[in-house]
């Protein structure tokens, strides 16, 4: 009983010192730019350490094999993940720094997964691209000016950062760097949702949710001036630093229509002859209105954009027909074929976009694995109240738990 007893003591001590060091991380971020103005820092043994607790709870996966990080891919994996945006780029344009183990395993591994050479040791798939250069590689995840911003990145300074700066006891975080401080989001992975918030966020947004969940729009949205700066600047536009916005509200259904198309042909006698058919469209019915004591100044800014033509109409939004028009406190945007009412709405700022069996078809330019991924969320929801905000991915349920089902 005594040697059983001792056996069991042994195995726990070795385990607790086995974890212990297999715990320990190197904290020293190496690969951000000093030009970085958000930093997406994930941490891969926490990752892991997920993934094995939610597969002891299915072990009827054990024997699929973990995709969460490639073993067999060529790359040295930090112990954080460092994904970061460069100042003054447009807001899809991220990138990520790798340094290279095995140059010859890794490009086996990029051309096992489809991608192609195009030129100066960049390859590309999709919106992803990669740059190799000596003993790196530059990760992009959008093409746009890919080539002189990976040697941009290359060749820059790094921050000096260090993780517990970034992140605290959370699977990921998300930074964002300002002029005075460092804005840090967590990032969780639940079973059937991805939650980003401030740490210290409370449970201020369930019945906000709740309410809105109800509704049958497709987006419903409401946000006063700090939240549209935020979503402007976001999307590098600089319109609310020369007008002041008070608030903008949208409020949008998908509907499908049928489009008449007339073409012309001729008979045997060449007599021009019409020819109608139709075709199924998806098409938003949508209104937007914003606030603003400059609205004469706004207005003047959509003119000078050229968004406004002669018949009044937004030609910004690509979906005609609409009708633009302005009071003194506000201009209004609406389509012409279907009026829609906000009607009520909860308090504060918020962003709710819900899925919708005719989604799917509105998005027509994306990939069959991006419909794929689109087709598993439920809604984006994100709120903000004060100093509290809170994004949350809701997808449809499934059998597995969202991180044993990548």
């Amino acid at each position: 009983m005594k040697k059983i007893l001792v056996f069991i003591l042994i195995v726990f001590v070795l385990t607790i010192v086995g974890y212990f060091f297999w715990s320990l991380k190197d904290k020293d971020l190496k690969l951000v730019p000093k030009d970085a103005d958000a930093v997406v820092l994930i941490d891969v043994k926490k990752l892991k350490e997920q993934y094995f607790f939610s597969a002891l709870k299915h072990p009827f996966v054990w024997f699929g094999g973990s995709t969460i990080i490639s073993k067999n891919n060529g790359l040295i994996i930090p112990d954080y993940i460092q994904i970061f945006h460069l100042k003054n780029t447009n807001f899809s344009q991220w990138y990520s720094i790798f340094e290279i183990k095995d140059k010859d395993n890794f490009l086996e591994f990029l051309k096992g997964k489809g991608f192609k050479i195009t030129e100066n040791n960049i390859y590309k798939k999709d919106r992803l691209s990669i740059k190799i250069e000596a003993s790196k590689c530059v990760v992009g995840f959008s093409n746009s000016s890919f080539g002189e911003k990976s040697k941009l990145i290359l060749n820059s300074k790094t921050k000096g950062l260090y993780a517990d700066q970034l992140i605290n006891n959370s699977v990921a975080s998300v930074s964002y760097f300002a002029k005075s401080k460092i804005h840090k989001f967590a990032v969780y992975l639940n079973d059937d949702n991805i939650e980003i918030k401030t740490k210290t966020v409370q449970d201020i947004f369930s019945s906000q949710i709740s309410e809105l969940e109800k509704q049958t729009q497709f987006l419903k949205m409401k946000l006063d001036s700090k939240n549209v700066k935020i979503i402007s600047e976001l999307f590098n536009k600089k319109l609310t630093d020369s007008i002041n916005i008070n608030s903008v509200s949208a409020i949008s259904e998908l509907e499908s229509v049928n489009d008449k198309i007339v073409s012309y042909a001729y008979d045997d006698n060449f007599n021009e002859v019409e020819k109608v058919s139709y075709q199924k469209l998806v098409q938003p019915n949508y209104t937007i209105n914003v606030q603003s004591p400059e609205t004469e100044k706004l207005w003047s800014y959509f003119q000078d954009q050229k968004w406004i033509n002669t018949e009044n109409q937004f030609t910004a939004i690509p979906f005609q027909p609409n009708v633009i028009k302005k009071n003194s406190f506000e201009i209004s945007i609406q389509s012409t074929r279907k009026n829609i009412n906000f009607g009520e709405s909860p308090s504060g700022s918020f962003i709710l976009l819900k899925n919708n069996l005719l989604l799917v078809d509105f998005l027509k330019v994306l990939s069959p694995s991006d419909k794929k991924s689109i087709s598993k969320v439920n809604y984006l929801y994100y709120g903000n109240k004060g100093d509290y905000y809170y994004l949350k991915l809701q997808l449809k349920k499934d059998k597995l738990p969202f991180i044993l089902s990548q």
